[in-house]
């Protein structure tokens, strides 16, 4: 294999691996593929795609086989070429959304794509390179949108640097979106993003924006401001950290988790050749914002701290989401109690949690003894109709926790 192809193969790969973390690799699949034409000739749709909720996000990338061998023109016109081609077959996949697929996952197996893809909302074009370069003179080939999908133009070091800072899909969605209210000059500007986001995470919008200059000269103007927006990204992220453990520990669980148990509670996991309920938590928690991942991560860090001192325990507590309005989101942690005892309490305190919230879906994370977590979520065709004795009993667990109103909107 030439050394540019195994350079573009291991860039693919890294790109996957980082984006796995905030993204969950669940919902990550590298060069997905398909069979074309009357020959079923297999071909690449395309080199990621991000999928969130029957929504997702395409992209198609190109590395260089050494990204500092090249001076500022030779780099630049590297970069010219190689983008049409990302996007060529970045397009090449959106005049073909219904073609059946398939993507070998890591931790799925081969995942089928039968209708073919989902909707897409975004399609990036990304290319490596550490200097700036405009786009402005193959403006001709490179459109800034297809079939109504919006295709964005990043290097890939400001792509992964807007996924590591974001976080999550939502946010990245949002910001992608807000970016598309830029003069076209900004929008095929590759290169320099950081300004773009820091002005993006002190105002919430673009509108005003007139480019990375205008950007540039606001940020200055605001540098106190922004250093403290800055400071709270980090809070967020760490907070967020916790969700994100808990995410994707749930792709794994041990062989030996339904020793011991009684048949009762071990029916209510999957069976260990064809777990999906996992998948449903993973979407559930995935689709949180940055700031609501940190809140639910910051309250789950609470529970277990309460408990940091104790021999033996069990304490929870509950989040409810504006954005979720038939959620409520339990957190609790458990030390020295047996698991059939914890799935007892499980099972209560989610009937109770509807029942005193007014709530259909309800989801419970337990961390045992700091060894694992139980984890447990209604089922999506529940229609849940509370008993007495289900509401009073979360009368007495839910009505005496102390409540506070936070703010999630915005950064």
């Amino acid at each position: 294999m030439p050394v540019s192809e195994c350079r573009t193969r291991w860039a693919e790969e890294q790109v996957e691996v980082l984006l796995s973390i905030p993204f969950i690799s669940e919902f990550v699949f590298r060069s997905p593929q398909n069979l074309e034409g009357p020959r079923n000739t297999q071909r690449e749709v395309a080199d990621l795609l991000i999928e969130h909720m029957g929504k997702g996000l395409l992209l198609s990338q190109k590395a260089q086989e050494d990204p500092e061998s090249r001076n500022d023109r030779r780099n630049e016109l590297w970069v010219l070429k190689n983008v049409k081609g990302a996007v060529a077959q970045l397009i090449g996949a959106l005049r073909t959304p219904t073609t059946p697929f398939w993507c070998d996952h890591p931790r799925r197996g081969r995942v089928e794509f039968p209708t073919g893809l989902p909707t897409i909302v975004h399609g990036v074009v990304v290319a490596e390179t550490f200097r700036p370069v405009d786009l402005h003179s193959a403006a001709d080939d490179l459109p800034l949108e297809h079939a109504g999908v919006s295709i964005t133009y990043l290097s890939i070091n400001d792509f992964l640097n807007l996924a590591m800072q974001l976080r999550t899909v939502p946010d990245l969605y949002a910001y992608l979106t807000a970016r598309r209210a830029l003069p076209e000059s900004a929008l095929r500007q590759f290169g320099e993003e950081q300004v773009l986001l820091e002005y993006f995470l002190l105002h919430g919008t673009f509108n005003a924006c007139r480019g990375h200059e205008h950007a540039e000269e606001v940020l200055i103007e605001r540098a106190e401001e922004l250093h403290e927006v800055l400071n709270r990204m980090v809070d967020y992220r760490t907070g967020s950290a916790y969700l994100e453990y808990v995410i994707n520990a749930l792709a794994t669980r041990s062989a030996a988790c339904l020793e011991g148990l009684s048949p009762r509670w071990a029916a209510s996991f999957d069976p260990t050749v064809s777990r999906s309920n996992y998948l449903r938590m993973q979407a559930v928690l995935s689709d949180l914002s940055l700031r609501e991942r940190a809140e639910l991560g910051e309250n789950f860090e609470y529970v277990i701290g309460t408990l940091a001192d104790q021999a033996k325990g069990y304490v929870h507590n509950a989040v409810r989401l504006d954005s979720k309005p038939e959620w409520v989101f339990l957190f609790a942690s458990s030390k020295g109690v047996a698991r059939e005892e914890i799935f007892r309490r499980i099972e209560m305190s989610m009937r109770g949690a509807m029942a005193f919230y007014d709530k259909q879906r309800c989801m419970v994370v337990v961390d045992r003894d700091g060894e694992g977590y139980e984890v447990a979520v209604t089922r999506p065709d529940l229609v849940y109709v509370p008993t007495a004795a289900e509401a009073q009993y979360g009368e007495h667990a839910f009505g005496c926790l102390r409540t506070a109103s936070v703010v999630v909107d915005g950064y």
